[in-house]
């Protein structure tokens, strides 16, 4: 016999004794269990019928509420506005625009040339 067997045995052996012994109990104890076990079943429908949220649903509760704190944490701090290629809305217009981009290089002396011909204190340079 090897010790898997010899567990087996032992087992039964318990098994047998305790139900010997449960069928030879005499009245006044079948009674007096009878009466521990109504008890408990009420204890439990009491306590079922009231407000009750069992400590599972408080941890899984607790563990989503702070599973969308972090995703929305790493979402706000990874974005950030300023890395952005194009600033203004003319430079996207610029950066999307099928025309030739020699206009766009010279731009600066167009605007300068643009502020001259309107400025006031100048006076009107056709006329010179």
């Amino acid at each position: 016999m090897n010790a898997s067997d010899q567990e087996k045995h032992f087992l039964e052996k318990a098994k047998d004794l305790l139900n010997e012994g449960v069928e030879n109990l005499d009245n006044q104890t079948c009674q007096c269990l009878q009466n521990i076990r109504i008890g408990a079943l009420r204890a439990t429908e009491e306590r079922r019928s009231g407000f009750f949220v069992p400590l599972r649903w408080i941890m899984v509760g607790g563990f989503a509420t702070a599973t969308m704190a972090a995703v929305a944490l790493f979402f706000w701090l990874s974005t950030s506005p300023g890395n952005l290629p194009v600033k203004h809305a003319e430079d996207f217009e610029i950066m999307t625009s099928q025309e030739r981009i020699d206009f766009y290089q010279n731009l600066d002396f167009y605007r300068w040339l643009a502020t001259e011909e309107n400025d006031p204190r100048r006076g009107n340079r056709s006329n010179v």
